[in-house]
């Protein structure tokens, strides 16, 4: 055995003297003990309400194309384990981190404590937005040290509880939490377990009872600062583990109820928007499914109806390129239809692959989206700013608009100023909220002169 195998034991045999504390984030393989299962057993014991978040790496490849090598899949996974350590630590600390795991070849769990609201029945809220920003920064950071796997790979997040109930029958740690991971991974899967017929019987209820609500996020004018227009996002009931859009829309697709969905959405939006006295081009997400329904565009009549102050051309349909469409030409066709009404249409997450690039090219959009993988640090590297140099060119030839997505940092913004990007979007001017009405727009004059003293620093 060489020296380095020796050292490597003695490190493996001393972490088995570790408290459980030290060992809580991607412990090694003990037989005489498993630190996480022995924290959760704690904190179950002193009735604390545990829940966990599935962290997955799901790849962008269609199945039947999908190519990683197992070098890749390994630095994948070097590279998350380093950044989740760091970045779960900071955001919950000892108190709230009870500890994380790797449970597949790209699933990740983060297992935390908070207080739980009686009257929630699933996620705290505040849990909720803490969760999807250690998402968020995971994402980042991991794209940071490894640019590639942003090209490749997007990662999902789903929180459940770890159920109390089962705890209560049978004090067996191993055994509740892979009950609660076997949870999590069908909701983010779609496959069929009791707990999934149980989140199908609530959806149908949400539903039902249109319990849906939205909010906007700004587009920002980068030539004027002025706000542009707005994005319409779809948000659960609060209580809700689909409160949150990436589990309410993949579930409802894997339901086969994702137009129900989104003709809920279409009809809150236009209430909320003509409510608020919007005046201002709004863009609602909507999937080609539904896009290519039968009775899409009556039920877009039918809203626009029933309020006299909205217009098909106040109305930007963005269509997503996670949904796939299948005829090209079949679909440029109905969204001709939907053009001689007035209605303009938005490709989302350009750059983010082949297909939002063969869409422009034969649907010819009015806007172009671009993605925020390719606005994400798009200061530090190269290849990512000539990609957006290409994207605003080819927008510049077929006359239509460009919106940087996903804008978060004041380098990414003097980018796309010094690239002259038409329009910007992004936690850096404004976090989705709930939609205003014009006189409590202050709040924007601020921004609005930040943008111009940018553009113009940056012009100079």
């Amino acid at each position: 055995m060489t020296a380095t195998m020796l050292l490597e034991r003695f490190k493996m045999i001393a972490k088995a003297f570790l408290p459980d504390g030290r060992l809580n984030a991607f412990p090694p393989d003990f037989t005489i003990r498993r630190p996480i299962l022995s924290l959760l057993r704690r904190r179950l014991g002193r009735g604390e309400a545990c829940f966990l978040a599935l962290y997955r790496w799901e790849s962008k490849s269609d199945p039947e194309h999908r190519q990683h090598s197992r070098e890749e899949e390994k630095r994948l996974s070097a590279a998350s384990r380093k950044q989740l350590t760091m970045l779960a630590r900071e955001q919950f600390g000892s108190r709230e981190l009870i500890g994380m795991d790797q449970y597949g070849p790209q699933d990740y769990v983060v297992l935390v404590s908070a207080p739980q609201d009686p009257d929630e029945s699933f996620v705290p809220v505040a849990l909720f937005r803490r969760l999807e920003l250690l998402r968020h920064a995971f994402e980042g950071g991991t794209a940071a040290v490894m640019p590639e796997a942003a090209e490749q790979w997007q990662l999902t997040g789903t929180y459940v509880p770890v159920s109390s109930a089962s705890w209560d029958c049978d004090p067996n740690a191993a055994a509740v939490l892979k009950e609660t991971f076997d949870f999590a991974l069908a909701l983010a899967t779609g496959a069929v377990t009791p707990q999934v017929i149980e989140a199908r019987r609530q959806l149908d209820e949400i539903l039902a009872e249109g319990r849906i609500s939205v909010l906007a996020q700004p587009i920002m004018d980068l030539r004027s600062g002025d706000v542009y227009g707005w994005e319409i996002l779809t948000r659960g009931p609060a209580a809700s583990v689909f409160h949150m859009p990436d589990e309410l829309f993949r579930f409802a697709g894997q339901s086969k109820l994702l137009s129900k969905l989104e003709f809920i959405v279409v009809r809150h939006a236009l209430d909320e928007i003509a409510s608020r006295r919007i005046c201002e081009p709004v863009f609602l997400n909507v999937t080609p499914v539904t896009l290519a329904h039968p009775l899409f565009m009556a039920h877009l009549e039918q809203c626009l109806e029933r309020h006299p102050s909205l217009s098909p051309g106040q109305i930007v349909l963005e269509i997503t390129e996670r949904h796939e469409i299948h005829d090209l030409a079949e679909m440029s066709r109905i969204l001709d239809r939907f053009r001689e009404k007035g209605y303009r249409f938005a490709i989302d997450d350009a750059g983010s692959g082949y297909s939002s690039l063969q869409w422009i090219g034969e649907l010819m959009p009015e806007l172009i989206k671009i993605d925020r993988s390719v606005i994400q640090f798009v200061d530090r590297y190269k290849v990512k700013e000539s990609l957006l140099r290409a994207i605003v060119t080819a927008a510049e030839e077929m006359n239509c608009d460009v919106v940087a997505e996903g804008v978060e940092r004041e380098e990414e913004a003097d980018v796309l100023f010094r690239l002259n990007v038409s329009m910007g979007q992004g936690y850096y001017f404004a976090r989705p909220n709930p939609l205003m009405h014009e006189h409590e727009r202050g709040i924007f004059q601020e921004m609005k002169e930040r943008i111009q003293i940018r553009r113009g620093l940056v012009a100079s």
